[in-house]
């Protein structure tokens, strides 16, 4: 997951949206797979709490070093999706601004462009 949030960011920094969509399906066919992971050991973690007491200590340290590792990886992966998020925002913004400011000018001209207009391309239409 954390390589695929890169790769995202990646994609987003080179403006690659069909790129970008690819790796948006990847990850969610990922989360539900981690959803059926989810339903089929809901109570895992109570499990872990209540049992680990009954391993040894080389077992007990090497579960609790996976989950100290995982548990980087998954704060690596929020901060990355964080800046993602952020920097989609941004752009989202930045066009909306740029869309506001083109429809303001197009409304400038034309509440210019008859008065504007040389004389010679003003006329009046007699059968109006």
């Amino acid at each position: 997951m954390l390589k695929l949030s890169f790769k995202q960011q990646s994609l987003i920094d080179q403006d690659d949206y069909s790129g970008l969509l690819d790796v948006l399906g990847q990850k969610q066919r990922l989360f539900g797979q981690l959803d059926q992971y989810t339903r089929q050991l809901p109570k895992l973690w109570e499990k872990w709490r209540s049992e680990r007491d009954l391993l040894s200590a080389d077992q007990r340290e090497a579960c609790e070093q996976i989950l100290q590792e995982s548990e980087e990886i998954l704060a690596k992966l929020l901060k990355n999706e964080d800046t993602s998020t952020q920097c989609m925002v941004d752009r989202r913004n930045r066009t909306n601004h740029q869309i506001q400011s083109l429809n303001q000018g197009e409304r400038v001209g034309e509440a210019y462009r008859d008065s504007l207009a040389p004389v010679t391309h003003r006329h009046l239409n007699i059968d109006q």
